[in-house]
């Protein structure tokens, strides 16, 4: 009689600290292991080494049933047939020849944009996603409004996680439509879509912006002006480039080493985290106010607006510098967990709180786009005028008056 069984081999223990599942399949006094996409954490099992996680006993024991209607046909009472025969016919069953592999899409498509700003989270997001399910294969019409609103649930107690990690699953989901759906043809290979599961949104506003006073505290800092290996510490360029974001609108790591035009007065650039998905492509101009008019021409590159790319290899390596050189300033001025980001949010939230900036403007100085407008602003050419004209006031606000800032 054939039987099956859900095992797990308590010495074979991957570097990941996890347990592979494999199928014991016995007939006719034989025994074989059948590996399996599915793997096992340790607080997936008991003590004795047996799976007690019922999402995978349930996949298990869906897997052994497709495996016994897949061998009844065989009449393996009745017909002598042997055991490594029998395996063979059962892997050949494994394969979903109409499925699409949402996983094997997703790290191709991160392969393919290794100089999206963010794919790292996008790769991390993955892995969660594996780990969710309890393995590697995952189709894309198992990725669903419920099982989004299920993995969310799994992410409990880590809310940059809920956040990140499942918009970076409904990006990538969304990627894989476009991809293999051709509605003007009518070939719909991925049927359902999320658009009624909405990732669940993390307010960092209240752990990233600082106060008008910390600001001025760091653009008030000095500098060690010491250097290691002929080059500028960490320190003094993280201080550097903190206010040079603060007071062009936000400008991040990765803009700051992509941007190429400059006419002396105007930085224009194109955002380098929504260019792709912005039929505007995200272009910002931003005006050079003076209090930072010398720190651009400290910075200024060859090729590019400022040489960050001339000094690192990549604007991962340029970011990570950056936020290395925060935690020491933040340290001395007693900023817990300063990073890069806090100029952005925090000159979003002193102009909308207290520079008397509204809102709608804030949202046009942070290059963001309003869902409700749109079709709108495919016919209103972008005048920015108005959000340099606010950047101005709010660099008056912070500052006071500066020569040159009108």
């Amino acid at each position: 009689m054939a039987t099956f069984k859900a095992t797990i081999f308590k010495d074979r223990q991957r570097e990941d600290k996890t347990w592979s599942v494999f199928i014991r399949f016995t007939h006719e006094r034989k025994v074989r292991y059948i590996s399996t996409t599915m793997y096992v954490t340790k607080k997936d099992m008991t003590a004795g080494f047996k799976i007690k996680n019922q999402q995978v006993i349930d996949k298990c024991d869906a897997l052994i049933k497709a495996y016994r209607e897949k061998i009844a046909p065989l009449n393996l009472e009745l017909n002598e047939m042997p055991i490594d025969d029998v395996v063979a016919y059962l892997k050949e069953s494994k394969r979903d020849a109409g499925g699409i592999d949402f996983v094997s899409f997703a790290r191709k498509w991160c392969l393919q944009h290794p100089n999206l700003k963010g794919v790292k989270n996008y790769q991390a997001a993955i892995n969660s996603f594996c780990m969710f399910f309890g393995r590697e294969h995952i189709l894309c019409s198992e990725v669903t409004a419920r099982t989004m609103k299920q993995y969310e649930e799994w992410l409990a107690g880590k809310p940059r996680a809920q956040s990140l990690y499942t918009s970076s699953i409904v990006r990538l989901f969304n990627e894989a439509r476009d991809y293999y759906n051709d509605e003007d043809n009518d070939i719909i290979r991925i049927k359902q879509s999320l658009r009624k599961y909405k990732p669940k949104q993390q307010n960092v506003a209240e752990k990233r912006a600082l106060t008008t006073e910390q600001i001025r505290a760091i653009f008030a800092l000095p500098y060690r002006g010491d250097t290691w290996n002929g080059k500028q510490t960490r320190h003094d360029l993280a201080l550097d480039c903190f206010k040079l974001s603060f007071c062009l609108l936000g400008m991040n790591s990765a803009d700051l080493y992509n941007a190429v035009e400059y006419d002396g007065e105007y930085i224009t650039y194109c955002r380098t985290k929504t260019k792709d998905r912005r039929n505007d492509k995200a272009k910002m101009v931003v005006r050079v106010h003076p209090i930072i008019k010398g720190l651009v021409e400290k910075y200024r590159g060859k090729e590019r607006v400022f040489n960050f790319h001339e000094r690192f290899v990549d604007m991962e390596e340029l970011n990570r510098s950056i936020n290395i050189g925060l935690k020491e300033i933040g340290k001395e001025l007693g900023i817990e967990k300063l990073q890069f980001y806090a100029a952005r949010h925090s000159l979003a939230t002193i102009a909308a709180n207290e520079a008397g900036i509204d809102r709608w403007t804030v949202n046009l100085m942070l290059n963001h786009t309003d869902q409700s407008m749109r079709v709108t602003e495919l016919y209103i050419k972008r005048d920015f005028s108005p959000v340099n004209d606010a950047n101005y006031k709010l660099m008056e606000y912070v500052f006071g008056k500066v020569e040159g800032g009108e």
